[in-house]
């Protein structure tokens, strides 16, 4: 059985992009230290109280689920914009995009007696097929520690670079091809959308919670609609980067203006209806843009 392999949260953004490249998937140690980690069970716990359990066959039926956590966690907020995280989108998502953003934010609390989920890859809710790189990645945040016997994600290492049928893996993974994401409380683990994973069944007493943070490409539809889940009064607050990440950019080119502007411009209360476009062009079309005025004043 293949490992999960686990570093520092301080380790080399080199090392964690190789371990990576090679296996999917990755655990970051300490990447939160216990004030956050506090701080974070706090700001979930009213939400988490109040929520339901999901019904269904996939979400579960003894699990919780809460969303827009931009807008109800300041932690989340931290979280989203850790600079070794950003390191690592930088790498993979920018391989197929101008910018990246987020996919979504979901806190997952797997109760007691839930059985293991069905393995899956994520990368399906986008039907497109790239033909090298990441659609998106995932940064599951430990809260609780995660063990084999309360739900700790079960990963496939390696499974993104099987074959594909469609766009699912073309062949089941066997026992030995899967492990256990276990780790403790305060660690991150990342894995690729394209990855083998699901969670695992919680066979104690007490329930495991676990904050997801995702990221996708920037031309792709996100999961969680970041525009309504977190109001423009909370989004004003924030810094730049998380409002970029939330989809408040323009991903080159034209895509996701406002009046042919850049939709931050909003956010700081800027006053642009018909005050004219600008252009948000890539920078490797500028050379044809001179080729073009170049062929226009000879003529």
């Amino acid at each position: 059985m293949t490992q999960v392999k686990q570093v520092e949260a301080t380790e080399s953004v080199q090392k964690i992009i190789q371990i990576l490249e090679e296996d999917g998937c990755i655990v970051l140690k300490n990447a939160m230290d216990s004030t956050q980690l506090n701080k974070l069970k706090a700001e979930l716990e009213p939400h988490m109280a109040q929520t339901p359990n999901c019904n269904g066959d996939f979400y579960g039926h003894k699990t919780k689920r809460i969303g827009s956590l931009i807008e109800k966690s300041s932690v989340c907020c931290d979280l989203a914009i850790k600079p070794v995280l950003l390191s690592v989108m930088d790498e993979f998502l920018l391989r197929s995009c101008k910018s990246y953003q987020l996919n979504l934010t979901q806190a997952i609390q797997i109760g007691p007696g839930e059985p293991q989920q069905m393995m899956h890859p994520d990368d399906p809710m986008f039907p497109v097929a790239l033909e090298t790189g990441e659609k998106m990645i995932n940064c599951m945040w430990a809260i609780d520690d995660f063990t084999d016997e309360n739900g700790a994600t079960h990963l496939v290492p390696g499974s993104h670079k099987w074959e594909r049928e469609g766009l699912l893996p073309e062949r089941v993974p066997e026992k030995d091809d899967i492990t256990k994401g276990e780790m403790p409380a305060g660690s991150v683990l990342i894995y690729f959308g394209s990855l083998l994973h699901c969670g695992g069944a919680n066979t104690t007493a007490a329930p495991r919670t676990g904050l997801v943070v995702s990221y996708c490409l920037g031309w792709l539809r996100q999961s969680e609609n970041q525009y309504l889940a977190v109001s423009q009064k909370t989004t004003r607050t924030l810094p730049q980067r998380l409002q970029e990440l939330m989809g408040y950019f323009v991903h080159k080119p034209n895509l996701g203006q406002v009046e042919g502007r850049d939709p931050r411009e909003l956010l700081l209360g800027n006053q642009i209806v018909n005050s004219g476009f600008e252009e948000f062009l890539p920078e490797e079309v500028q050379p044809y843009i001179e080729e073009h005025k170049k062929r226009l004043e000879a003529a």
